[in-house]
């Protein structure tokens, strides 16, 4: 019987001889460690023959029919007299769970005598293969429009944006040298990312970018710093108003004395007291520390700030 859920489906029974065989034992991995989980997915460990040329999603399939769950059937499978009758059956069953599995601790990606040849292991007893179920890959939630150009940098500041239901804001940096700002998805989660204002920040491509929310006398507002290939280091602040419209990134400050060149790396956070600190890196090694002035004082004015720098040994070449 096991034989016969193993193979792909062919009508000749020459055919079906001639298919090389592998003995194969299921073993649960493991990983799964609560008993009542163990209870319901734990196959016998006899060892069973399937065919050589099996790949992870017939063995799916064998493990889902060992437990008497729904098998997933192949989309060109043609029509037969079996898929009548059983249909009935399959309705009262549990449905199928998509598993993984192990080899010598390896994910199983290759057919299963293409793995063993791999691994170097005999045949000449049955193979001990792990499974468990199969984690499902994400799930996109929200797109925007392509870009113009390059996104370099990006940070997402949760505890912000605009609206009610918004979980958080998202910053990119572009190669064009333009922050843009985002509305991050809601509460219930799906929807299109929406843009809601950019600002061009540098004059060469932002290498760097790195958030943090700031509690404002009347709203919360998000600190914005970048950093750029034309040296510069700026930050911006977002206002959160309810007002989508009126939400705008208003330079706040231009830092400089830190660095002789491009840009690498920033890092924002604000301190007990609310007052906020930022390093910053270069190419060079140089790594710089900076006081960040409050942001009830954004009047749209550059403000040159001083910092408290340190520089590794200079890469070679």
């Amino acid at each position: 019987m096991s034989d016969q859920s193993m193979s792909d489906g062919g009508d000749n029974h020459t055919e079906a001889e001639e298919t090389t065989k592998l003995r194969i034992s299921f073993v649960l991995s493991p990983s799964i460690r609560s008993q009542t989980q163990r209870d319901l997915l734990e196959l016998p460990s006899e060892p069973i023959a399937v065919p050589s040329s099996i790949r992870k999603k017939g063995l799916s399939a064998v493990v889902n029919h060992l437990l008497d769950r729904k098998v997933p059937k192949e989309e060109d499978t043609s029509g037969s007299d079996s898929d009548g009758s059983n249909s009935d059956d399959d309705e009262a069953k549990l449905p199928a769970i998509p598993f993984d599995f192990l080899l010598q601790d390896k994910l199983l990606r290759l057919p299963l005598e293409s793995a063993v040849r791999k691994e170097g292991l005999s045949t000449e007893r049955a193979l001990e293969i792990q499974y468990f179920p199969a984690r499902l890959p994400p799930k996109k939630e929200g797109e925007s429009e392509s870009l113009p150009d390059w996104i370099t940098a990006m940070d997402y500041c949760t505890g912000s944006g605009s609206g009610s239901g918004s979980s958080g804001m998202l910053f990119t940096g572009g190669a064009d040298g333009v922050v843009r700002t985002f509305q991050g998805g809601n509460d219930s989660g799906g929807g299109s990312l929406k843009e809601l204002t950019s600002v061009a920040a540098h004059t060469g491509s932002i290498q760097c970018l790195s958030s943090t929310s700031v509690i404002g006398d009347n709203c919360s507002k998000t600190l914005v710093a970048t950093g750029s290939m034309d040296q510069t280091l700026v930050t911006h602040v977002y206002d959160d108003a309810k007002d989508e419209a009126a939400a705008v990134l208003k330079l706040h400050a231009v830092y400089s004395g830190g660095h002789t060149n491009s840009m690498s790396s920033v890092a924002l956070t604000t301190a007990s007291g609310e007052k906020t600190i930022m390093a910053s890196g270069d190419w060079d090694g140089g790594l710089a520390l900076w006081s960040v002035p409050s942001t009830e004082d954004v009047g749209g004015e550059e403000v040159a700030t001083e910092a408290t720098t340190t520089s590794s040994k200079k890469r070679k070449g």
